[in-house]
C-alpha cells in the first residue's frame, strides 16, 4: 500500500512539474539572430503555436537591456524557406553608441508565463552573436549607455 501511495505521489509531482514548465517556458519559438555589428542587430522569430502573431523581442548587449520591439519587419527569406506563413517576423535593433571593444548581443522572445499578463518570461532566440566596435562613438558618454 505504501509503495503504491509513493508511486502515485511521485506521478502527481511529476505532472505538476510538467504543467508548470509548460506554462512558464513557451516551447514554440523559433528564430535566429542573423547579424550583429556596431550599428544594428537583426534576425527573425516565429511563434509556432500562433504562427500569425508578432512576437515581442528584447535586445541585451553584454547582459544589459538595450531595447524592446515587436518582430514585424519584412523577411521574405524566412517565408520562402517555409519557416513562417508570412514574411513579417523580422526584427532590427539600432545598436546604442558603444566604445571600442568586443560585445555579445542576445535577443529574447517575451511571452506571458502562466495565466494573465502579470508574469512574463524570456526565451533566448538563436545563439548569442559577438561583434566588435572599432571606432569611438560620437557621443563620449557611451561607455555608460546602460546607466542613462
Amino acid at each position: 500500500m505504501l509503495i503504491g501511495k509513493s508511486i502515485a505521489e511521485a506521478l502527481f509531482v511529476a505532472a505538476l512539474a510538467v504543467i508548470f514548465s509548460y506554462q512558464s517556458f513557451h516551447p514554440f519559438f523559433r528564430g535566429s539572430v542573423d547579424a550583429a555589428d556596431e550599428s544594428h542587430v537583426a534576425g527573425w522569430v516565429v511563434d509556432d503555436a500562433v504562427p500569425g502573431a508578432r512576437v515581442e523581442v528584447q535586445l541585451f548587449i553584454d547582459n544589459h537591456f538595450a531595447g524592446s520591439r515587436t518582430a514585424h519587419e519584412a523577411r521574405p527569406d524566412v517565408a520562402a524557406a517555409g519557416r513562417a506563413r508570412d514574411a513579417f517576423h523580422g526584427f532590427i535593433f539600432d545598436t546604442p553608441p558603444l566604445p571600442r571593444g568586443t560585445y555579445e548581443a542576445r535577443v529574447y522572445a517575451v511571452h506571458a508565463a502562466g495565466s494573465g499578463e502579470q508574469r512574463r518570461a524570456l526565451q533566448m532566440i538563436g545563439s548569442p552573436l559577438t561583434f566588435t566596435v572599432e571606432r569611438e562613438p560620437v557621443e563620449k558618454s557611451a561607455d555608460v549607455w546602460w546607466h542613462r
